[in-house]
């Protein structure tokens, strides 16, 4: 009599499969990124950049409330002026999220990847995951670089720097390096929608740098947008009326990531690529 046992094993063997080639294609496309002179160029620039400029622009803020000019200052306080920096610091995980998917679809050469790697669901997890964790690896060293190079032209313990060390400048901290997570993550899924990494990063740049902001002016619809709701992370506190707050924002912008990867599933498991 045939056994009724062998089913949950092939069920086993298909999710121990689908791990085994997770896990390759994870391999191969961090080996593929890592091999990238721009993405190379860019992460080094982006930390660079944002370190050295959070450093220049809090020396000429603090300079200018010394000199008793703060209308020099633009409004911004020597200790928090660097989260300015960090808001265009996001331009630089913006272009490194749509190049990933630039670099092969946009070039013709996604087909190899996909005939090595036929189950496109491992293909689209692997690229996610090495976006993401990129991502981490140039948030981190950007956001808490900045936050410890402040400290350098002015005295970050003092009650009038603007953002003493403490719980809440932690917290805004880890908030800046999640928004830049997960609006990475949507610049993927866009590349992937719209099949065209320079489409989703032109997108995605015009939206968060101009269009969202302007849109602010006629609708309050507007703060749900991915950027504007996602800001609310590093929204130094206490919000404002009417503000969505970093707990909804950030769960807004999940939402809109992950709402973005299931399209990009659904679009990617059907594209056809060109040779």
């Amino acid at each position: 009599m045939p056994s009724s046992q062998p089913r949950p094993v092939a069920v086993a063997d298909i999710s121990l499969g689908w791990t085994s080639t997770f896990l390759r294609a994870s391999r191969a496309e961090t080996i593929k990124l890592l091999s990238l002179r721009f993405f190379l160029v860019t992460a080094t620039g982006t930390v660079l950049a944002c370190v050295l400029l959070s450093w220049g622009l809090t020396a000429l803020i603090a300079e200018a409330h010394r000199e008793g000019k703060p209308e020099n200052a633009g409004g911004l306080e020597s200790g928090s002026a660097f989260l300015l920096v960090l808001h265009y610091g996001q331009i630089g995980l913006i272009l490194l999220a749509a190049w990933t998917m630039h670099q092969e679809a946009d070039a013709g050469s996604l087909r190899s990847t996909l005939v090595s790697v036929p189950r496109r669901s491992c293909v689209l997890a692997a690229k996610a995951a090495v976006v993401a964790t990129g991502s981490l690896c140039v948030a981190l060293p950007s956001v808490f670089g900045s936050a410890a190079i402040r400290c350098v032209p002015i005295d970050c313990t003092a009650s009038g720097s603007g953002l003493a060390p403490d719980a809440v400048t932690w917290a805004i901290l880890w908030g800046v390096v999640v928004y830049w997570l997960l609006i990475s993550i949507f610049t993927f899924a866009l590349a992937v929608i719209l099949r065209s990494g320079l489409t989703a990063m032109a997108t995605v740049l015009a939206l968060a740098l101009i269009v969202s902001t302007y849109l602010l002016h006629i609708t309050p619809l507007a703060k749900a947008l991915p950027d504007q709701a996602g800001a609310q992370l590093y929204q130094l506190p206490p919000v404002p009326p009417g503000d969505l707050g970093p707990i909804a924002g950030g769960l807004i912008l999940l939402a809109w990531s992950l709402a973005a990867l299931l399209l990009a599933l659904i679009v990617f498991r059907s594209q056809p690529v060109r040779g």
